[in-house]
C-alpha cells in the first residue's frame, strides 16, 4: 500500500532527538494543557457537540465576526477536503511548490472538467519556501475577479508580515481563509482548525460537514487555550532563523533560502553532497535528528531539505552534522 508522503514522519523512527521536520514550534510547553485534558476523560463515553458549535461561539467572539461566519473543522486539511468538495467543478490554481493537498483534494474530486470557474489555492506563508505574498497584491486580486480564492494562513503566527483578518474576508463573497489551531497550540495530535468567510460560503461548506468529526478533546482543549500562547517571542524566533540560515550558508554545498518564516529550504549541490532521501535517512538512522526530504514536493527534487528552527544549541548541532556529512 501506497501512502501519500508528508513531513514529520516521526512515527517512522525511534529514539528521534531533534525534529527539524515539522514546521510547528517544537518546544512548546503543553503542561497545563495536559493536565487540563487529564481531567476531561469522561468526556470520551459520549458524543460530543455534533458541530463544536461552542468553539464557532468562542472563536468568532474573539475575533469580532458572527459565529455563521465560521466553521471548526477537523485540522486544516478537513477544511481543505470540505472546499474541494464544494467547488468540484472549479479549475483549480495552484502555485509550486507548496503543500500537496490542494493538488490532492483536486484530483480526487477531478476539478476543471468541464468549467470557467476558478479557484486559487494560496498558502499563505507558503509551505514549503516559508514566503509570503504581500496582503494587498492578494486583494488586488480578489477584488477584481470572480473566481474563488481560498488563502490557507496556517503559518500566520510564525510570521510578522501583514496577515488577513477574519473581518476582511466575511465581506468578501468570493474568500475563504483557513486557519490551523494545531499550528498556533502546537497541537498537531488533535486536528483542529477553522474556515471563515461570508455566510453564504459557510452555510455551502456546513451543508456538506460531517458530523462529530472533530471529537471532544479537541474541542475542549480549542476553548481552554482561547488566549493562552505557547509560542516563543516572534521576533526571537526570527533572528534565530537568519542566525541559522546565515551558518548554513557557510557551507560548501548547501543553501539556505530566503524565509519570512520559522522554516526554509535547503538547496543541495548534488555534485557535493547527498541527495535528500540519504540525508534525511543518515541524519535520523544515526544521529537521532529528523530533516525534511522535500523531494515529493511538485516542483521540487532531491536537492532540496526543509527545516524549521529550533534551540539555538539544536540548531548548531545540525549545522555541525551538515558540514561532516557527504
Amino acid at each position: 500500500m501506497k501512502e501519500k508522503q508528508h513531513g514529520d514522519d516521526l512515527f517512522r523512527y525511534e529514539n528521534i532527538r531533534i525534529n527539524f521536520s515539522s514546521n510547528i514550534w517544537g518546544h512548546a510547553d503543553l503542561a497545563n494543557l495536559k493536565e487540563h485534558l487529564s481531567h476531561c476523560l469522561d468526556s470520551i463515553s459520549h458524543y460530543p457537540e455534533p458541530y463544536a458549535h461552542s468553539l464557532e461561539i468562542a472563536l468568532a467572539n474573539a475575533t469580532g465576526i458572527h459565529r455563521d461566519e465560521i466553521l471548526v473543522t477537523s485540522g486544516s486539511v478537513d477544511a481543505i477536503y470540505l472546499i474541494s468538495t464544494l467547488f468540484s467543478d472549479a479549475e483549480p490554481i495552484i502555485p509550486i511548490p507548496t503543500f500537496s493537498e490542494y493538488t490532492l483534494a483536486s484530483r480526487r474530486y477531478k476539478h476543471g472538467t468541464e468549467t470557467s470557474q476558478k479557484i486559487h489555492w494560496i498558502c499563505n506563508p507558503n509551505n514549503p519556501t516559508g514566503l509570503v505574498c504581500p496582503k494587498e497584491k492578494l486583494l488586488e486580486k480578489m477584488d477584481h475577479s470572480e473566481d474563488i480564492f481560498v488563502v490557507d494562513q496556517a503559518y500566520e503566527d510564525y510570521t510578522m508580515e501583514q496577515m488577513f483578518l477574519d473581518s476582511e474576508v466575511t465581506m468578501r463573497p468570493n474568500v475563504l481563509l483557513l486557519h490551523s489551531m494545531t499550528k498556533k497550540y502546537c497541537i498537531p495530535g488533535l486536528r483542529l482548525g477553522y474556515v471563515v468567510g461570508h455566510r453564504k460560503l459557510i452555510q455551502l461548506l456546513r451543508d456538506i460537514s460531517r458530523p462529530w468529526s472533530i471529537n471532544a478533546l479537541a474541542q475542549e482543549a480549542g476553548l481552554w487555550m482561547q488566549g493562552k500562547n505557547v509560542l516563543p517571542d516572534l521576533q526571537w524566533l526570527r533572528n534565530e532563523t537568519e542566525i541559522f540560515r546565515n551558518q548554513i550558508n557557510q557551507i560548501e554545498g548547501y543553501r539556505a533560502l530566503p524565509t519570512q518564516t520559522n522554516f526554509f529550504l535547503i538547496k543541495i549541490d548534488r555534485k557535493r553532497r547527498l541527495a535528500s532521501s540519504a540525508l534525511k535517512e543518515v541524519l535520523a538512522q544515526q544521529h537521532s535528528i529528523l530533516i525534511r526530504d522535500a523531494s515529493n514536493f511538485i516542483g521540487l527534487d532531491d536537492s532540496y531539505i526543509r527545516v524549521a528552527t529550533q534551540l539555538p544549541i539544536e540548531n548548531t548541532e545540525l549545522v555541525t552534522l551538515l558540514e561532516q556529512i557527504y
